[in-house]
């Protein structure tokens, strides 16, 4: 079997994803590109008796590094391109604007690689009256152009046989450029001949002169001094002599040769007509109505996630119940398991599987709708109807998207930022993120609203997504006014035409993401509980308690510390909310599963349900989510955490030991503001150290802790000042100084020293390294 290694490029919201899909289906794996948490997709298909391995790059809109802050998407295709081996790349091209994405392609032709033009979204050039000579096109540009409908499956099968029947030599397509470019390319070819390093990237030189002309910083980084100081003098030879700059002599060149070939290949109206998406545009981005719209569609994002999947979680719960649960405890006394090992199981592994299986209906459909609104082309959109309100903040609209993308999850807000021009607005967005409210935190938030807020349960769930939003915002104020100290980048974005959903893409776009984040929390919650679980069953002095002890390991390390936390309102004998703070910092999914396991415990006995009945349990599951699905009505979606009191992933046993314990309303609330804002995850700071650096990440994980305190304690000490009034007094007295010296000093330091934000995350495509991208 013949194997042929491709590369997939194109520019954004070109279709290049929707084909990948279409071309790999399943056989995908999602990894991390080696040094920046940036997704690195890699499928494979067979055809024909061929191995087909194909690498989706990240979409850019050119090949050209111009500066050290350049976007992190365009180092790494260039970087990808210059040091694979790929056998051929095809360039996805949107048929519809034809001018902007042959600009790709005319470097990617100079370049001397063999590839296939993907001529995609015709039906989109058809239905603006493009009609395009695909045939003529490919023998302008000496490649195979091939037509793609990717979103309806439609071309596929060409252009897998174009594959298979590729020559794979090299076009001969040239951009020709004025004389003192040419003179000057010369020169530096004959340099480089002379040098002896025609071999390197592709034996190219005269592309190498041409990127060096245009002041690429990743190719001056590869090349000798002598061959750099040459260039740099040239180009001041054709500043002088043109009264222009060298890149834009370029730049214009290719633009030329581009119109001149779009000429020949098209035929469009005379006229423009007014398209639906520009009429979609003058309601979605109207200066008035485009901010409540933007709030309209985000309220029903989450109220039909949190209404549907409250709905479906007894099917998912109650079947791991059944199976892990009640099952594990009934096998185990068959079979005269010892106590401590059903215990472990059960309450272990099983309550484990039992909170990620409660994560799965929420979070799921919370992706699967960023997935439609993606897809379809309206979150471009959100950015912009953002710009002016980022601006304030000194931040691009943008910035927004990674922001938005963090009410799924802060990982893959964080490595959203890689698509931001400059380091500084990557910094500060991803500086921003942690403090945006995941979908694991909601979970968090349902199950005390249903403890709690049975009457209130939507405002409170709201003020604590409210407080992170500001709290996110004076992160990024604070930064502004002191070590990120600037304005915001040029806010330039293509808005992609509005267009239906394609069901497969956005399905599988879900599942991969749905399927990363349950791993990467089972991995880290399952675990968790059974070592929790253990530790609560082994006392002091080393004898097993399988149904937990005031005097276990986890009990007694758990009443050292919650002093430290009795300030917000966490007394001694409720260690267990201690020891959930401290386990969440693993993952703050796992926050809910520490407390379900301990507060459990602390109300099981050894004996086990004589009556257990397999589908009896299945049968209570499926008529709970019926039952779910029959109890929405208006009211429910008025108040969508109504329908949440399911999320409470407690049992009730459970849940009435931390009413117990918590004591009132206003501790539970100040745990929640401390559980909000608080230690990242550890999967968000690793993923701040490999983005932006190990000291931000410090910093980031200070401040976070530092703000969650204060304003938990502050919280507890307001609600209960009548209680204790001088106490109440002097901490909140305390803190709100403690937080002042703290950015008094931080703005200081600013005035005294400069933050380097010229380096770029280290990239080397050389070492794959794989890693967790959900």
């Amino acid at each position: 079997m013949k194997h042929i290694h491709i590369a997939l490029l194109g520019n954004p919201n070109s279709g290049k994803t929707t084909l990948f899909n279409q071309l790999t289906g399943s056989k995908q794996k999602v990894g991390n590109w080696a040094g920046v948490t940036v997704e690195k997709k890699t499928g494979s298909f067979t055809y024909q008796h061929h191995d087909i391995q194909l690498t989706d790059l990240p979409g850019t809109y050119s090949l050209n590094v111009a500066s050290a802050q350049s976007s992190l998407d365009e180092r790494i295709a260039c970087e990808y391109l210059l040091q694979e081996k790929v056998n051929l790349v095809i360039n996805i091209v949107d048929a519809a604007n034809l001018e902007r994405n042959l600009y790709l392609t005319s470097q990617l032709l100079e370049m001397r690689i063999p590839c296939i033009i993907a001529l995609n979204m015709l039906d989109i050039a058809k239905l603006r009256k493009i009609n395009i000579n695909s045939k003529k096109l490919s023998e302008i540009l000496g490649c195979p152009v091939i037509e793609l409908v990717s979103n309806k499956n439609q071309g596929t099968d060409q252009l897998k046989a174009a594959i298979i029947n590729h020559s794979f030599s090299a076009s001969s397509y040239q951009s020709l450029f004025s004389t003192e470019i040419e003179q000057s390319i010369n020169q530096l070819v004959h340099q480089i001949d002379n040098d002896e390093i025609a071999p390197f990237y592709l034996k190219q030189p005269r592309w190498l002169a041409t990127r060096l002309l245009e002041q690429d910083t990743l190719i001056n980084s590869k090349l000798p001094t002598t061959i750099t100081l040459l260039a740099s003098q040239l180009i001041t030879s054709i500043e002088e002599a043109t009264d222009e700059e060298a890149d834009i002599l370029i730049a214009d060149a290719r633009y030329q040769k581009i119109n001149a070939v779009i000429d020949q290949v098209t035929q469009r109206p005379s006229k423009a007509q007014r398209t639906l998406t520009q009429r979609l545009d003058n309601i979605v981005m109207n200066r008035w109505l485009g901010i409540p719209i933007f709030l309209f569609l985000m309220y029903w994002m989450f109220l039909l996630s949190i209404n549907i999947g409250g709905a479906l979680q007894p099917l998912f719960q109650g079947t791991i119940d059944t199976i892990f649960i009640d099952g594990v405890s009934y096998l185990g006394q068959h079979i005269d398991l010892p106590s401590w090992i059903t215990a472990i199981a059960a309450q272990g592994f099983g309550s484990g599987l039992d909170t990620v299986a409660g994560f799965i209906p929420q979070i799921g459909l919370m992706f699967l709708f960023l997935s439609f609104l993606e897809d379809s082309g309206y979150m471009a959109r959100a950015a912009f109807v953002m710009d002016r309100f980022m601006q304030a903040i000194g931040l691009p609209g943008k910035s927004f998207v990674p922001l938005i993308v963090g009410f799924g999850c802060n990982v893959p807000a964080i490595m959203a930022t890689r698509t931001l021009e400059t380091r500084r607005d990557r910094i500060m967005t991803a500086m921003m993120a942690p403090f945006i409210s995941c979908g694991a935190r909601l979970a968090i938030f349902a199950v005390f609203s249903t403890a709690f807020f049975t009457q209130g349960g939507a405002l409170v769930v709201f003020s604590l997504y409210l407080l992170g939003i500001i709290v996110a915002i004076a992160t990024g104020l604070l930064l502004k006014k002191s070590i990120l100290r600037g304005d915001a980048s040029p806010f330039i974005m293509e808005l992609p035409a509005y267009h239906a959903p394609h069901l497969k893409s956005i399905l599988m776009l879900t599942w991969n993401r749905l399927k990363g984040f349950v791993i990467r929390a089972g991995k880290i919650i399952v675990p968790v509980c059974i070592l929790i679980g253990s530790l609560n069953s082994i006392n002091i002095n080393g004898s097993i308690d399988p149904d937990g002890s005031r005097n276990s390991i986890l009990s007694k390390t758990g009443k050292i510390i919650t002093p430290i936390f009795t300030p917000m309102g966490i007394e001694q004998n409720n260690w267990p909310a201690t020891v959930a703070l401290i386990t969440g910092t693993l993952a703050k999914e796992v926050v809910v599963g520490t407390l379900n396991t301990l507060y459990s415990q602390q109300t099981s006995t050894t004996s086990t349900d004589q009556d257990f009945s397999f589908w009896g349990g299945i049968k209570s599951a499926v008529t709970d989510t019926i039952a779910g699905f029959s109890s929405m009505n208006a009211a429910t979606f008025i108040n969508p955490f109504e329908a949440a009191k399911a999320d409470g992933n407690m049992d009730s046993s459970a849940m009435g030991q931390m009413v117990h314990f918590f004591g009132s309303p206003i501790a539970a609330f100040a745990y929640l503001v401390f559980a909000l804002l608080y230690i990242p995850c550890i999967a968000t700071i690793g993923a701040l150290s490999r983005e932006i650096g190990r000291g931000w990440a410090y910093l980031s994980t200070y401040w976070g802790a530092s703000t969650a305190y204060s304003l938990a304690v502050i919280t507890y000490q307001t609600g209960s000042f009548p209680m204790h009034p001088t106490s109440s007094s002097a901490w909140i007295i305390g803190l709100i100084l403690f937080q002042g010296l703290s950015i008094f000093g931080l703005i200081q330091w600013s005035k005294r020293n400069t933050v380097d934000l010229t380096q770029p995350a280290p990239i080397n495509i050389n070492k794959p390294k794989s890693g967790c991208c959900n």
